[in-house]
């Protein structure tokens, strides 16, 4: 005959840290690729977090816990405010078998970059992107490289203070991954051929993620040429004599874009501080014009 277990009896046969189980539910944010996000609550001072998590029923449990795990790996060590930071990894047992895999992390109240850039000025918008090349830099100082990025994973607040986020695929320097990770409007050349990746994979994907904002479809990538038109980027193109001088595509930035988008990535800028140079110098020449 069965019997009465008390909650809290059997909340101990679950193995979790002292964080999770401070944390309440309050909704749930997203899902995606198996994963689910929900936005919690600390009970102990209110502060808000988010809970990333996947089930082991999943049928890609094992790569998304291994991505989860990369994901916590990296941000534990974020530092600079536009890199999303993580809290804690970890596994929820149930009698010694694993049950659920979870990351928690910063809670960021913000929409992707492609919405807000929607309702902006330009020059604001090249403003956020020289904010989130400052990011960039401060991980590749440290020796990572994102490696997917796309304007999803660039949240922006109301301010256009913006953050990055999902680190699952970022990776050391020089990393040669085994498989092709990265999102096909948004990858890089030597990502799809598994070559060693570095800084100016990232110059690819914000170059990409400028192209797509500012100029309102994809650049051409190797996965993606076959639905993409290859007429390139021209000033000309882009000029429309509706659009008042601030709201117009200046040859500094197009230039910025093309290099960043370049396939080999010996033609592209080496560094980030040399974007963020380029990135100040189209938002002073907008700033004029305003």
């Amino acid at each position: 005959m069965g019997h009465y277990v008390p909650v809290d009896r059997w909340r101990r046969t679950l193995t979790m840290s002292k964080r999770l189980e401070s944390l309440m539910f309050v909704r749930e944010l997203g899902a995606g690729a198996g994963t689910k996000v929900s936005l919690m609550r600390d009970v102990k001072d209110n502060k808000q977090y988010c809970k990333k998590y996947v089930g082991v029923t999943e049928p890609n449990w094992q790569s998304q816990v291994r991505q989860l795990k990369n994901e916590f790996d990296v941000g534990v060590h974020n530092n600079h405010p536009v890199l999303r930071q993580s809290f804690e990894y970890g596994i929820i047992k149930r009698k010694l078998r694993a049950i659920e895999a979870y990351n928690i992390l910063q809670f960021v109240d913000g929409i992707p970059l492609d919405k807000f850039a929607e309702a902006s000025a330009m020059p604001l918008v090249v403003k956020v992107f020289w904010h989130v090349a400052d990011g960039l830099q401060d991980l590749h100082r440290r020796g990572f490289v994102h490696a997917d990025l796309k304007p999803q994973n660039i949240l922006c607040a109301k301010s256009g203070r913006p953050t990055i986020i999902d680190f699952g695929q970022a990776c050391p320097m020089l990393t040669r991954k085994e498989r092709i990770q990265g999102t096909k409007d948004f990858i890089a050349k030597e990502q799809v051929d598994r070559l060693a990746l570095d800084q100016r994979t990232d110059i690819f994907g914000l170059g990409a993620t400028m192209h797509r904002i500012f100029l309102g479809k994809s650049v051409e990538t190797e996965l993606n040429s076959s639905s993409v038109s290859k007429s390139g980027i021209s000033l000309d193109r882009w000029r429309n004599p509706n659009l008042n001088p601030s709201q117009q595509m200046n040859a500094t930035l197009l230039k910025l874009i093309e290099d960043c988008c370049q396939p080999e990535r010996g033609d592209r800028p080496d560094t980030m501080q040399l974007v963020k140079d380029r990135l100040e110098v189209s938002f002073e020449k907008l700033a004029d014009t305003a």
